[in-house]
């Protein structure tokens, strides 16, 4: 049995690229955001734009946000995704995911938003105490979510209270 097993197993593709479960699970996370979080018009340059979902530096998702996004709608408008290469670069968006990994730029990249509205969701517990609206943690091996309310209601934007009853409650 053990033999059959080993055989089965080597022949299965393997993808280094392929999206892991956490970042499929944190996609799908992201993309409830976008139905539970109010945007003001000012967000968008136009009746037409699009909702772009962003991340900064390294994409940790290995296309899985944009399996999450396709062909998915925010108050009716197509949601595209985009992908900038450092703070500096940033475009317009109005959800932007910071991976751990720009942990470094977390507070630059926050004060940069600051009254901007963006929804800024990251991973790390530096985060949020720098300024960032939503932040991924793991508890009871399950991923959860705690929201920083003061910055997302600063840039203008409104949660439901259906998403603040899910989340925990992030207090300086």
């Amino acid at each position: 049995m053990g033999v059959v097993i080993a055989v089965v197993t080597a022949t299965l593709p393997c993808r280094a690229d392929a999206p892991t479960r956490e970042y499929q699970v944190k996609a799908a996370f992201v993309y409830n955001f976008t139905q539970f979080v109010e945007w003001p018009d000012s967000a968008f340059a136009s009746k037409d734009s699009p909702f772009v979902v962003a991340t900064v530096g390294a994409d940790p998702f290995n296309g899985a946000l944009e399996q999450a996004m396709a062909a998915k709608a925010v108050d009716d408008r197509t949601v595209t995704v985009q992908h900038f290469a450092s703070v500096d670069s940033l475009g317009p968006c109005q959800l932007l995911f910071v991976p751990a990994s720009q942990d470094s730029s977390a507070k630059a990249l926050c004060d940069k938003l600051n009254g901007k509205p963006v929804l800024t969701v990251g991973e790390s517990d530096e985060f949020l105490p720098a300024g960032g609206g939503v932040r991924f943690f793991f508890e009871d091996n399950r991923i959860r979510f705690e929201i920083n309310p003061d910055p997302i209601a600063t840039d203008g934007l409104k949660v439901s209270a259906k998403l603040m009853r899910l989340a925990r409650i992030y207090k300086k």
